[in-house]
């Protein structure tokens, strides 16, 4: 793996990410490539029309980084590579190459609001590698040194679970938030469903107090498993009581990224992708980041 790939289409929200993914490449200091799928279409052109085709595609990509070169003031090593085929294709053929995959966020569910597209949805369920989708907004590049979205320095949010997947999570936003000299806000969601079943014959509930502390114990035990690079007053710790995907986004308000695992301990092995995962990409107004456990 050499560094950061990233989709480009000519859009704003790959732009975004585009430059997003220059930040963060500049952060890791290593490479970027910029990939530009194309299709000519349903009609095979004439060799001489195909060779006028490939030509205006590889200049378009390679304006596209130029621009962005240019509008960010960053100097990292940066290639455009042009693919033909469908974009997701082409993303994940480049995998091999990368650290990070970046791709914007492009989509339109219910009632208009902007969700997951379909070219990013097959990106995330598939890829290997970490996976970074970017929503278009205001603002969501910082500098290459990590400048804070909130007051303070940059946040690095991660939601954990036990789960193999929330444990590599836990450690990329580490490596994340040490990069950028940032602080690592971990989050433990929990419900009294999501945690050890009563049985029925007990006839009572423990206190509440209990669940907090198992949550407690739970969430030191993924910060120890994760053996995280950072001191510990960098780390923040939090229990949060409520639905997982409802707690991550209201407490993810303001953080320079958002850090997933693919799937956590409530999904079934047949899925690719969580529905907290999912519904955090969806919803999130922060960069995500999904990661795979290794193995």
């Amino acid at each position: 793996m050499t560094g950061v790939v990233v989709g480009v289409n000519g859009s704003a929200e790959s732009e975004q990410a585009l430059d997003w993914a220059l930040a963060e490449a500049a952060s890791r200091e290593v490479s970027l490539t910029a990939v530009m799928a194309w299709q000519p279409g349903n009609r095979a052109p004439e060799p001489a029309q195909y060779a006028q085709l490939v030509e205006r595609k590889r200049e378009e990509a390679l304006t596209i980084l130029d621009l962005a070169l240019r509008r960010t003031g960053i100097s990292v090593p940066a290639q455009a590579r042009l693919a033909e085929g469908p974009a997701a294709d082409a993303l994940l053929a480049a995998q091999d190459d990368a650290d990070l995959l970046v791709l914007g966020r492009r989509g339109v569910g219910r009632m208009g609001r902007l969700v997951l597209g379909s070219v990013s949805s097959t990106v995330v369920e598939h890829a290997t590698r970490p996976v970074t989708v970017v929503r278009r907004a205001e603002k969501t590049v910082p500098d290459a040194g990590g400048s804070p979205t909130e007051t303070g320095p940059p946040r690095v949010l991660v939601g954990v679970d036990t789960s193999p997947p929330s444990i590599a999570a836990l450690h990329h936003g580490a490596e994340a938030a040490a990069r950028i000299g940032g602080v690592l806000d971990v989050v433990f969601a929990w419900q009294i469903t999501t945690l050890a079943p009563l049985p029925g014959s007990w006839g009572w509930a423990p206190p509440i107090e209990d669940y907090e502390k198992f949550a407690a114990g739970a969430l030191d035990a993924c910060v120890a498993q994760a053996a995280l690079p950072l001191p510990d007053e960098r780390v923040v710790r939090r229990v949060l009581h409520g639905n997982a995907a409802e707690t991550l986004l209201n407490a993810a308000a303001g953080a320079e990224r958002i850090v997933v695992g693919n799937r956590g301990l409530g999904g079934f092995d047949r899925l690719l992708l969580g529905s907290v995962s999912r519904q955090v990409l969806d919803y999130a107004a922060s960069p995500v980041t999904v990661v795979r456990a290794e193995g």
